[in-house]
């Protein structure tokens, strides 16, 4: 899903439930996000690799073909400023430097509620990852 990159807040959706990621893309776009999807871990490993802005990557842990853990350090090295967040249904506990973990079926206020405290609004145009915007 290609998304405009002038909104305050832009997160990277990493979910491979089609289903589950269309329905939380649309939420958090209501609520003043600007989403870019990937359906698997090989399409998020080329939205990592690019230089768009992201200020938080939200991680499904199980995905078609990897692991969201295995995302981490990618997204560490590119974006450094990033925040991580796994929205997941795995039972398992992640072994790994996150923001958070949000079971799938939580509350989505709860989620979302976090993100604001997480995310400060920024100045359009603005990154923690990256600085100014590039269209």
């Amino acid at each position: 899903m290609e998304t405009s990159w002038t909104f305050g807040r832009c997160l990277l959706l990493v979910e491979d439930d089609p289903s589950n990621r269309m329905t939380l893309a649309a939420l958090l776009e209501e609520a003043g996000f600007a989403v870019v999807t990937a359906g698997s871990y090989s399409e998020a490993e080329r939205w990592l690799n690019q230089p768009r802005p992201i200020d938080a990557v939200l991680l499904d842990q199980s995905l078609g073909d990897g692991f969201g853990t295995g995302l981490i350090p990618l997204v560490r090295h590119h974006m450094p400023g990033a925040k991580v967040v796994f929205v997941t249904g795995a039972d398992s506990p992640i072994d790994m430097p996150v923001d958070a973990v949000f079971r799938k079926g939580d509350h989505f206020d709860n989620l979302l509620a976090f993100l604001f405290k997480l995310l400060p609004q920024r100045p359009l145009g603005m990154s923690s990852s990256s600085g100014p915007r590039r269209p």
